[in-house]
């Protein structure tokens, strides 16, 4: 193949393409230098010069339509980068929701997820109703009565989307009269003197709608909420000489999980507080007759479980569900357990048969972890008849690889139980908790009155466990370790498009959390900050930038008006 030869550097091409390289680099020079020239004497020279004679900027220097030399030089330059580039409108497409603005969520991923919510469509269509009338006659402001007034428990009914297998405002709570002996919880208190204007008042109790009341009990949940408590009873808390120190495990199901819920009430044998959520759908009769089903044909069931309906179109509302089964738990202790955990130890027994655990535990300053495990493969974690029942055959199958701390990719989740101390740990040797994490999120014991409620605020996955933890340690409860217990999870698919959106949701709402419910317990202890009961407080909050100074300021403010 013949080749074409390269010019050399005295021929005519190579000279004509050297010039033309020099020729370039001059002409750069010089308009670099032009630049800093032209730079340095508009925003440096002009206006110190102008500044020294104590006179107005010069024409030259700022563009401005405004006559009176006493404008702002940045404020101009502002002015004309406008003039010059006016703004672009964003597609529709482009623009952020306002209402997910600050949540880190982008509004068309959740309209694609959402087309079939009615909410989100009502919402898509007042926007686009407002965006009409943007340019119409300003509405007179003279009132007008509407030509219908319309019922408000009809509009009540259309939130609910016509949740019609739900009876509102049937039953009823009566306060009694004082002097009437069913106003008292014993016979001993009626023996109490009564004052002699209501001894001659034969007055009916006050009735109030139990469907009120609750609504206010679970108030900062999404309203409005039907919940029926003990929609079905369990006999056994009804047996004279129940055990009211008993552990109940409280729990949340859904209609995918109730063949995982009969295994661990046929496992526990134990009282059970459930929180069953009816949704919105035709198929809620379907659910009903599922769950009687399994009920009715099961003793244990009967025997130990307490079913409570919460019956409402909001789906995941789980720290309302779980504040549900608390409220109505029969005993002085509960424990919050997922219902997909296998129990393979009977931590009951062995916390029961413990003075010292129970001694912790009636003090409400303690609660008692049980460290939960996952398998690595997924197949494993499916019969939990395969599971390991000793703490022995654990630690082998730790060693081997195949189990480890459930949630391991998320190890602010579970990694405070320290899980080389627990596999270390002889048999009876319960630890204390250290290095507290506000994301820790374990499956723990602990005494039922006195101890804070779950916050309701926070719908779907991300934070709602671990801001039930986080209140309950920073309300001063200690967290320690059950050295011969374990927990693990049978595996299941999970939500994962929802989980995504919703934790990032979570996620900045928890941080709002996490400092006001800082300054909220600050105030509660501000006439014990230096006790015991506050240290987690102390640690736990430091970590918030600016708290310590702030709270300094406000005990120092707290004292000086006590003194």
């Amino acid at each position: 193949m013949a080749h074409r030869p390269r010019p050399s550097k005295g021929s005519p091409a190579g000279s004509g393409s050297s010039r033309l390289g020099r020729l370039a680099k001059f002409g750069l020079s010089v308009y670099l230098l032009a630049a800093i020239f032209y730079t340095a004497y508009h925003f440096v020279l002009a206006p110190a010069f102008n500044l020294l004679i104590g006179g107005p900027p010069s024409s030259s220097t700022v563009r401005s339509t405004t006559t009176n030399g006493d404008n702002n030089l940045a404020a101009a330059h502002a002015k004309l980068a406008q003039q010059q580039a006016p703004p672009v409108p964003l597609p529709p497409q482009a623009k952020k929701h306002p209402a997910l603005e600050n949540a880190g969520v982008r509004a068309q991923d959740i309209r694609n997820e959402d087309l079939g919510d009615k909410v989100w469509a009502a919402a898509e269509a007042a926007d686009k109703k407002g965006a009409q009338k943007k340019g119409a006659k300003p509405a007179s402001h003279e009132y007008h009565p509407p030509a219908v007034l319309k019922d408000g428990s009809e509009l009540t009914r259309k939130r609910i989307h016509g949740l019609d297998g739900a009876e509102w405002d049937l039953d009823q709570m009566h306060w009694h009269d004082p002097a009437n002996a069913l106003a008292h919880s014993d016979s001993a208190s009626t023996s109490k003197p009564i004052p002699p204007h209501l001894l001659a008042a034969n007055r009916e109790p006050v009735a109030i709608s139990e469907d009120y009341f609750l609504s206010l009990s679970f108030s900062s949940s999404l309203q409005p909420s039907k919940v029926i408590p003990y929609y079905y009873r369990a006999t056994a808390p009804d047996v004279p000489g129940f055990n009211k120190e008993d552990i109940t495990i409280t729990t949340l199901v859904t209609s995918n999980r109730f063949k995982v819920f009969e295994r661990l009430v046929d496992r526990y044998q134990g009282p059970i507080s459930a929180t069953v959520h009816v949704a919105d759908s035709s198929s809620h009769s379907e659910l009903l007759k599922s769950l009687h089903d399994l009920y009715t044909n099961s003793p244990a069931m009967m025997k130990y479980v307490d079913v409570h309906l919460v019956y409402d179109p909001f789906d995941r509302q789980f720290n309302m569900w779980r504040n549900v089964a608390k409220f109505f738990a029969r005993t002085e202790y509960v424990m919050m357990l997922d219902v997909d955990f296998w129990l393979c130890t009977d931590f009951r027994s062995r916390i029961l048969g413990s003075a010292e655990i129970m001694s912790r535990l009636k003090g409400g300053l303690a609660a008692f972890v049980v460290p939960a495990f996952e398998f690595h493969k997924q197949s494993d974690g499916v019969d939990p008849l395969t599971f390991p029942a000793e703490k022995a055959d654990l630690v082998e199958l730790v060693k081997a690889d195949k189990i480890g701390m459930f949630h391991k990719s998320w190890q602010a989740g579970h990694g405070s139980t320290n899980y080389t101390r627990y596999y270390e740990a002889k048999p009876g040797e319960v630890y204390r908790v250290q290095g507290y994490t506000h994301s820790y999120e374990p499956y723990v014991i602990f005494k039922k009155e006195g101890s804070p409620w779950c916050d309701e605020r926070f719908i779907g996955y991300g934070g709602n466990k671990a801001a039930c933890l986080f209140e309950l340690y920073l309300s001063g409860v200690s967290f320690y370790v059950l050295p011969d217990d374990f927990l693990i999870h049978q595996s299941h698919a999970y939500a994962e498009k929802a989980r995504k959106h919703e934790r990032k949701y979570n996620r900045k709402l928890y941080t709002d959390f996490r400092e006001e419910l800082c300054f909220r317990y600050l105030n509660l202890f501000l006439d014990q900050i230096d006790t015991p009961r506050a240290k987690n407080l102390a640690v736990e909050c430091k970590k918030i930038k600016g708290f310590a100074t702030t709270a300094a300021r406000f005990i120092a403010a707290a004292g000086a008006g006590h003194s």
